[in-house]
């Protein structure tokens, strides 16, 4: 059993009992679920965690003040197999859950995203095999420091590569990697067998960093549900909590990775022209927003396991039930003081920033 110093451990068993309770008291169990979601937030609230944005996929259509939808056949910069589109087939929102589904089906879009000075939505110049979709917050939730939090249930088969993670808002120290990337969790080719060996299981939280592409590095960390349970037969809790100088992360409340700022860096490009070394604790000191996507094949899962694309498991979906996002009240300019711990957790070894030759 871990040695917590704080005591999140408890709620999502608390969130089962809660809704049991209430239930037996007659009331509906949409009200039933309304009641015991607000007492996990409440417990939640209780060691310091003030929540300050959150979507529970209410109504029957995604909340556009909340997210915005990227439309491309850029690929992820990963050699991904996907467009993404707004389309309601591809992202939809029912029964209190977000569904992001990845179809068979060949579509064109623009060759470059949104970022590119050249994108044109309107754009037809690239046709792929897959669609999907990819919700962002950018500029409608927007964190420096927090409890990140979302309630998920990951989709299977050979080329699936669902991915809940974060960018920065502002590109304060270059382009991509070099202002620093979050991976709260991403998942590939879950429940396929590799020569006979377990089903694949595997979650991973990661950081990105360094320079900008292609000098950039990461460090992350995989983890395994425990009685070899798999993430895409249920629903699991993934977070991270950022602080000042330190990023963990969890599932279902069990802390399995640390990263320190003593183990990650920045080097960018100035107003002059010279390489320069960022702040000790960059890129992850800026405010980042989430993303949420479900890609297909490319550079990870396309590589892995069995290898491609199996088009037969499609279409395959990844569901969500919520994001809640956290403040720690105690110092919200640090994020610190509001921290679940387990101190047997040993931080996972980082990279060193190179020196700069002149």
């Amino acid at each position: 059993m871990q040695n917590l110093n704080k005591h999140h451990s408890f709620v999502s068993s608390l969130t089962a009992l809660t809704l049991s309770v209430i239930v037996l008291s007659g009331c509906s169990a949409d009200d039933a679920t309304e009641q015991a979601t607000d007492t996990v937030i409440t417990n939640i609230e209780a060691s310091g965690w003030q929540l300050v944005w959150q979507d529970e996929f209410e109504g029957n259509q995604i909340d556009t003040t909340k997210w915005s939808f990227a439309v491309d056949c850029y690929g992820g910069g990963n050699d991904e197999a996907q467009c993404y589109t707004a389309r309601s087939k591809n992202a939809a929102v029912s029964g209190g859950l977000l569904s992001i589904t990845a179809l068979r089906e060949t579509f064109s879009g623009p060759a470059v995203n949104d970022s590119d000075p050249s994108y044109d939505v309107n754009d037809t110049s690239k046709t792929l095999d897959y669609t999907s979709a990819r919700l962002v917050s950018k500029n409608k939730g927007d964190w420096k420091y927090g409890r990140f939090e979302i309630r998920a249930k990951l989709p299977q088969g050979q080329g699936t590569w669902p991915a809940i993670w974060m960018l920065p808002t502002d590109w304060v120290y270059g382009p991509w990697a070099g202002s620093g990337e979050i991976d709260i969790m991403e998942a590939v080719n879950l429940k396929v067998v590799t020569d006979g060996k377990t089903p694949e299981s595997a979650v991973h939280g990661t950081l990105h960093y360094g320079k900008q592409w292609p000098n950039n590095v990461y460090t992350g960390q995989g983890y395994h549900l425990p009685n070899e349970l798999n993430p895409a037969d249920a629903f699991h809790v993934y977070a991270v909590e950022w602080q000042q100088d330190e990023i963990r992360w969890y599932v279902d409340d069990v802390h399995f990775a640390t990263q320190q700022s003593s183990g990650w860096y920045s080097q960018y490009i100035d107003g002059n022209g010279d390489l320069v070394n960022a702040p000790d604790d960059a890129p992850f000191n800026q405010p980042f927003h989430m993303l949420l996507n479900l890609a297909v094949g490319g550079a990870w899962a396309g590589t892995v396991n069995n290898t491609g694309i199996d088009e037969s498991v499609f279409p395959q979906s990844m569901l969500v039930d919520y994001v809640r996002v956290y403040q720690c009240a105690i110092s919200p300019s640090s994020g610190a003081g509001c921290e679940t711990i387990d101190n047997s957790v040993v931080p996972v070894t980082g990279k060193k920033m190179p020196d700069i030759v002149e």
